[in-house]
């Protein structure tokens, strides 16, 4: 009734996906510190956009410093540190320019890189809205 097989009893499929396990699993943890990378410098672009934007809303450069601390102070992430931002131009009837730079802690360090950290910088450019036109 059942038909009986014949198996080969020497490992060789077992043999086979342990070879593929030792390729596939560093590739699997590059792709994921490639996605985080991403998300981070996504972040870091978010937040020079909303320290420009806060700049923009004050009427002059020491508010808009103030505004920036305060985005700065606000901003939380797991994989972002030394989180810091410096407004490079504050022009009173014109636009508010801010850089950020962060430095990102790799989730998964991949073996024989040695890399375990990175740092990103953004800048923005705003009109400033916080002065009224005389």
């Amino acid at each position: 009734m059942y038909l009986r097989r014949n198996r080969k009893k020497k490992g060789g499929a077992l043999v086979e996906t342990v070879t593929g396990l030792f390729i596939l699993v560093p590739i699997v943890l590059f792709l994921v510190d490639v996605v985080a990378m991403v998300m981070a410098q996504t972040a870091n672009d978010a937040l020079a956009k909303d320290c420009a934007r806060a700049a923009a809303s004050a009427p002059d450069a020491a508010q808009a410093s103030t505004a920036v601390a305060g985005i700065v102070a606000s901003f939380n992430s797991p994989v972002l540190s030394n989180v810091s931002a410096n407004i490079t131009s504050y022009n009173a009837g014109s636009t508010v320019t801010v850089q950020t730079q962060v430095t990102f802690t790799f989730p998964v360090q991949v073996p024989f890189v040695g890399v375990s950290s990175q740092d990103f910088a953004a800048t923005a450019t705003e009109p400033v809205v916080g002065v009224l036109p005389t």
